[in-house]
């Protein structure tokens, strides 16, 4: 039975390369894919490479241990995963061509069974058949699961940035920073200007924040709540927050809502803060 399995190592093995353009003679026109019939051919080269490496991968599950082959799937398809998500191919154009492979790899077990003088038996066809669907499910598995982490890392790191840049600090000197807020600010940007804000205050070393309203139309109990919390926690690090630029409507909006701006530094407009604030030689 190991030499019957053998005889199949080998055969896929010598025939890695045709059976790798027989998948690839299956690729429809698609623009922008890397799986396209008229890929460039920097692309197909690469392509095929990794394929023809795919062909071992499966073909050594048949000689390895199920410990052995999770290990050399791993191998091949965080390298292979990793290139794809960074091409921005689709889960899903992935997944159409793990299947057109998986087709093409069977028709070539077939092909060996017709042509060759081995005798195989029932048992020795299941065994093979489970050995290999077990590869090629991990592999479905394990690749995507290598997609989606670098897709999920990609996007936390997007968002960073995009709630950075919903609340930039602008540093006006070594000690004083302005935070200007512009628009809606509904729960969850609030929730993110208050991570963001306390990070680049002390990312900058300032220590003094003006925060900026004037580009504020709206405000409820849950946007004051939130801003006091943003200079509470400033409080904490030993940097002193200053409000400016509450508008007339914003400024009635606080008084119905109960919301008191006493214990807080506050100025009618942005210029107004720096100017005291240069007065303090901290500009």
């Amino acid at each position: 039975m190991k030499e019957n399995t053998q005889a199949l190592y080998n055969y896929l093995m010598t025939n890695s390369i045709d059976l790798t353009d027989s998948w690839m003679d299956l690729r429809l026109p698609k623009k922008g894919s890397h799986y396209s019939v008229d890929a460039s051919t920097e692309i197909v080269e690469r392509i095929k490479k990794q394929n023809i490496t795919y062909v071992r991968v499966i073909a050594d599950s048949l000689l390895q241990s199920e410990e052995e082959m999770r290990k050399s799937v791993l191998a091949w398809t965080s390298q292979t995963a990793t290139d794809r998500a960074n091409s921005d191919t689709s889960l899903s154009e992935v997944t159409e061509q793990l299947r057109n492979f998986r087709r093409v790899y069977w028709q070539y077990i077939e092909m060996f069974m017709e042509t060759s003088s081995v005798h195989v038996t029932i048992k020795q066809w299941f065994q093979w058949e489970s050995t290999i669907n077990m590869t090629f499910d991990f592999i479905f598995e394990s690749f995507s699961r290598v997609y989606m982490n670098i897709l999920t890392t990609r996007l936390v790191s997007q968002q960073a940035v995009i709630r950075d840049l919903s609340a930039p600090i602008i540093p006006l000197s070594n000690q004083v920073g302005v935070l200007p807020l512009i628009g809606d600010i509904d729960s969850i940007r609030a929730n993110c200007i208050l991570d963001s804000t306390l990070t680049q205050s002390l990312k900058l070393g300032i220590q003094s924040l003006i925060i900026d309203l004037s580009g504020v139309p709206v405000m409820d109990t849950h946007v004051a709540n939130q801003i006091f919390k943003v200079i509470a926690s400033l409080r904490l690090v030993g940097i002193v927050a200053t409000l400016s630029g509450i508008s007339p409507v914003v400024a009635q909006t606080a008084v119905q809502l109960g919301i008191d701006f006493k214990d807080i530094p506050t100025f009618g407009s942005l210029k107004q803060a720096i100017k005291t604030l240069q007065e303090k030689e901290m500009i």
